[in-house]
């Protein structure tokens, strides 16, 4: 078996798999006064401490959720609801559909929207930016740090910048960000997504770091835990694990070198086939990631060949592929829906190597030159 699908999901870490056993041992409800309430809530805050560490942030700032889409929600209706009426929000249409599918819901408790533009790299122009935060004067911007889809990366110290000159606040889904770029390029928006799912933590439990002062509520009712930010008895399991992961992360810097692994990929499926084109490769991206369209071929045949040979890629985010619709990221970048059916995403991750992405590369290229020939053949036979 190849994974080749690190940015849909991780394998759990030793780090994690470790913190969630400790966690079983301690099943008491952290709100409770016993001592196994007390251990459990220990456990909690150390969680906590190794999450807040990894960022480089203060361990109140953080709001546990039940993963990075739920963090998205609570950051835009959190801050929606305390802003209301005439809520002003500003951001992109190539972000993670949570951010996405939140909006209307925004729309319909009177709030305002409007988008920055991306262009075919999927960049945002700074200069337009700041035109739109004049104009517009939104309470709110928020932006991704990386798109999961292509890997591209915002320029988020220069956006934050402008917030800050123009007195609005910044949110930023970090998701991808986390574990892949230096916290310090992000950790100082005001509020900020993570997942641990994404650095070989568990599934079902993220963040939502909340600076001092920013104001927010809540969204989830059923108790005062995290401060009153958001109820409900804490995932002490997932939690554990997400501290466990973290803490790794924090010991071992992730040594690989990613950036090589992906740009020697790059390279032999560039030389290796025509028609081929890398979304997003002329702009900054997170290390590990390549959204590759393969001119005249549908992914899903693609992925179908390979997932038959033990290489697991996908067509885009793992949150829309059961959709048979084109991705809204690629279709905002210029891309024709036909275009961007033929499109496929590689994320590597820990188990990759460059003898993993010579491998992958040999096999998509004979599947690709194979595919291509047989549909030439159907053409002519028609």
């Amino acid at each position: 078996m190849i994974y080749a699908d690190y940015n849909a999901t991780t394998p759990l870490s030793d780090g994690a798999t470790q913190a969630i056993a400790q966690a079983l041992e301690f099943w008491g409800n952290p709100s409770s006064s016993h001592k196994y309430g007390r251990k459990a809530l220990e456990l909690i805050n150390k969680a906590r401490e190794s999450v807040a560490t990894l960022v480089g942030v203060n361990a109140n700032n953080i709001v546990f959720t039940s993963g990075g889409s739920e963090a998205n929600t609570l950051a835009l209706m959190g801050t929606a609801l305390e802003m209301a009426p005439g809520f002003r929000l500003l951001t992109s249409k190539v972000e993670h559909s949570s951010i996405k599918d939140t909006l209307p819901l925004i729309e319909k408790m009177g709030g305002v929207i409007q988008y920055i533009p991306v262009n075919s790299s999927g960049k945002i122009s700074l200069q337009d930016l700041e035109i739109i935060l004049n104009t517009f004067k939104p309470h709110m911007m928020s932006l991704m740090t990386a798109n999961n889809e292509t890997g591209v990366i915002f320029p988020i110290p220069q956006i934050l910048e402008l917030c800050e000159k123009y007195g609005c606040l910044f949110h930023t889904d970090a998701v991808q960000g986390l574990g892949k770029l230096d916290p310090s390029f992000y950790r100082k928006a005001h509020l900020i997504s993570i997942s641990a799912h994404k650095i070989y933590g568990p599934k079902g439990v993220g963040a939502l770091i909340v600076k001092k002062g920013v104001k927010l509520v809540a969204t989830h009712y059923g108790g005062a835990q995290e401060i009153k930010r958001r109820g409900g008895t804490e995932n002490v399991i997932g939690i554990c694990g997400f501290g466990g992961s973290a803490k790794e992360l924090i010991q071992t810097h992730s040594s690989q070198n990613l950036k090589e692994i992906r740009d020697q990929f790059e390279n032999l499926i560039s030389h290796g086939l025509d028609g081929v084109t890398i979304q997003g490769d002329k702009e900054p991206r997170i290390p590990n990631t390549s959204n590759i369209r393969f001119k005249g071929i549908a992914s899903e045949v693609l992925l179908g060949a390979l997932d038959l040979e033990g290489i697991y890629i996908s067509a885009g985010s793992a949150c829309s592929s059961g959709s048979i619709s084109p991705s809204h990221v690629l279709l905002e970048m210029g891309l024709s829906e036909a275009e961007a059916k033929e499109c496929v995403r590689f994320s590597w991750g820990q188990s990759s190597s460059l003898n993993t992405v010579e491998e992958v590369a040999q096999k998509v290229i004979a599947h690709v030159t194979r595919i291509r020939a047989r549909n030439k053949l159907k053409e002519v036979s028609k």
